[in-house]
């Protein structure tokens, strides 16, 4: 009885990769709703191009050139609660990404390493995606490629867009709203004696924001803010913003060690 000889295996023909998370997030940019679209955008470039923080900025097209942030991932309250963080000039712009972490700025908030990518259409600058690490993470050349067509494709979406500087204010404080109301990662006997509004007021307050920022924020009174942190500091039994920050942050830093 002969034996039957085994044939070689066929190389298997590497299939393509289908869409991801951020390619999804940039076909669904549009000119309508950039506040929510640019923002998921955002939200999936840290995990695709190997980075902590993202920036996107927009040039107004009927004002001074300014760039408006219009959509942030992992930037501190503290770098947040500066106006400067939210319009550059484009020369400010080259200058970072010329010096990249030399630059003055980028290493007084902490960045160990910065870059970013130029938003364009038929050669005119329409925004940036400014992209950092304040740790020894660092993208690869593979990642970086993924920030650079994301730039690309965004100057095809955006080319049409109302750039108003008008509109451009308002996403802004549309961003800053929606960054600041951000549910807060408290330790858990932390969370479990706050409502959550007293949980990221008085994170915030603890982060150094004052009564009347943090009104500004959720557009309540200073007084309504006042009554959250008194409350909280009730439940807690703390009886300052150091022991709150303390309570708040340094415990959740031991929880993730």
């Amino acid at each position: 009885m002969e034996v039957a000889k085994s044939l070689p295996t066929p190389a298997r023909t590497p299939t393509k990769q289908g869409p991801t998370e951020l390619d999804e997030a940039l076909d669904r940019v549009g000119v309508d709703d950039l506040s929510a679209t640019l923002g998921r955008v955002a939200q999936k470039l840290p995990l695709a191009a190997g980075v902590e923080t993202v920036a996107i900025r927009l040039r107004d097209s009927d004002g001074e050139g300014k760039l408006h942030l219009v959509a942030s991932v992992g930037t501190p309250v503290t770098e947040r609660r500066n106006p400067l963080f939210y319009t550059q000039s484009v020369a400010q712009a080259r200058s970072m990404f010329a010096l990249k972490a030399r630059h003055s700025p980028t290493r007084t908030v902490g960045f160990t390493w910065l870059d970013g990518a130029w938003i364009k259409s038929g050669g005119e600058p329409l925004g940036t995606i400014a992209v950092g690490s304040r740790t020894e993470r660092r993208p690869t050349r593979e990642q970086m490629s993924v920030l650079q067509d994301a730039a690309e494709r965004l100057g095809e979406k955006l080319a049409e867009a109302d750039r108003s500087r008008r509109k451009l204010e308002r996403i802004t404080r549309e961003t800053l709203r929606a960054s600041m109301a951000t549910p807060v990662e408290a330790p858990a006997r932390v969370a479990k004696k706050l409502r959550p509004r007293e949980l990221t007021i008085l994170a915030l307050y603890s982060e150094g924001l004052s009564a009347l920022e943090i009104a500004d924020v959720f557009v309540i009174s200073p007084h309504t803010v006042r009554t959250h942190i008194k409350n909280a500091y009730r439940r807690l039994g703390v009886h300052s913003r150091e022991e709150a920050a303390r309570l708040i942050h340094a415990e959740r830093l031991l929880e993730l060690v």
